[in-house]
């Protein structure tokens, strides 16, 4: 990581961050908003809605389960299977999506924690070949191959909800401390089409990467319980370790796939900043962790040079080393996204389920 670039003086962001500038004080635009967004939010409200909301559905409907909650082994995941178990009697179906990339041991938790909670676990594990291929073609083609997850993560979800008859999903992501930034981050399906059409058709797609019945959609609410409670993670790996034998601490985070390392070192050639550096500023920001260890820990993890095992990673998704020659030149955005006024409405319909 390089030391004599300028950050900001709360959080970490470097000033090569997009769009980014500093007050007086030396506080970087992003944190400023940040104030405005989420400083005042009334969390004992929050609580009540989310109470009323998951009365809804407890008991209710067709299916055997309550609700769903997508179940990678990560701590805001597991701490969401946790508490909707355990402190607002639901009756979750666990679902994990095994994508190719989780770390040693991770499928192992994810099974003995089902288990302890008394939970039933749905696995899906589509061919890996097949993922290996789409990841490779999305990097030579968009400079990313996390694009691929992105699309594929929520639509295995929603297929799952879609075959068990569940209408309430829960997820356990944070905007305030797991927020990409948008000027970087953002993937819809047709986006992905379009850097996928030259290699596949839509039906090769079809089952992992595109939703089931839109009209069938619309009617399964989901939600991110940070949305809705105070996410205290140092409390959280508390509760996992003493509860669930987590094994891991604070400053372990995001370390639940193999390919974060390489990830990161790819999109900082091209952006110039690491993932690393915006999701510790993040947790800087959130008053989780200190702004000195946030960046003795990127200094650590964040790659300037190609990581060891690099190669053999990029391998398995059938690429080399020539890709980066004109990395700095591709982006997602060089592809046709979505009208925003159809997404915008989308959302808005979701968001009107009870």
């Amino acid at each position: 990581m390089t030391e004599d670039i300028r950050r900001c003086t709360r959080c970490i962001l470097p000033e090569n961050y997009p769009y980014v500038d500093f007050d007086e004080k030396g506080v970087c635009r992003v944190c400023r908003e940040f104030d405005e967004k989420y400083s005042n939010i009334d969390w004992d409200e929050r609580e009540k809605k989310l109470s009323t909301m998951l009365d809804r559905y407890r008991g209710k409907g067709k299916s055997k389960y309550d609700c769903m909650v997508p179940f990678s082994g990560g701590k805001d995941s597991t701490y969401t299977l946790w508490l909707l178990k355990n402190k607002y009697g639901m009756n979750p179906l666990a679902f994990n999506l095994d994508n190719g990339f989780a770390e040693d041991g991770v499928l192992a938790f994810v099974k003995k924690a089902a288990d302890r909670l008394n939970v039933d676990l749905y696995t899906y594990s589509p061919s890996k070949e097949f993922l290996y291929e789409v990841y490779g073609h999305s990097l030579r083609e968009s400079g990313e191959f996390c694009t691929a997850c992105v699309v594929l993560i929520p639509t295995a979800i929603f297929r799952a909800a879609d075959i068990h008859g569940i209408k309430l999903i829960a997820g356990g992501f944070s905007d305030i401390t797991e927020a990409p930034p948008p000027e970087f981050a953002y993937i819809d399906r047709v986006f992905f089409w379009n850097i996928m059409k030259s290699r596949f058709s839509k039906k090769e797609l079809a089952w992992d990467f595109f939703f089931p019945s839109w009209k069938r959609m619309f009617g399964v609410k989901y939600f991110n319980l940070p949305d809705y409670i105070e996410w205290d993670l140092p409390m959280i790996y508390d509760t996992l370790n003493r509860e669930l034998d987590f094994k891991k601490n604070l400053s372990d985070i995001r370390y639940d796939c193999q390919g974060t390392l390489y990830s990161s070192y790819i999109f900082k050639q091209r952006n110039g900043v690491g993932k690393y550096e915006f999701l510790y500023a993040n947790m800087v920001r959130a008053g989780l962790i200190d702004r000195a260890e946030a960046l003795k820990i990127v200094a650590e993890r964040e790659p300037d040079e190609i990581p060891v095992g690099f190669d053999e990673f990029i391998g398995r998704l059938h690429c080399d080393r020539s890709f980066l020659k004109e990395n700095e030149n591709r982006s997602i955005f060089d592809f046709k996204t979505r009208n925003k006024f159809i997404r915008k409405l989308a959302i808005k319909i979701r968001e009107m389920l009870p």
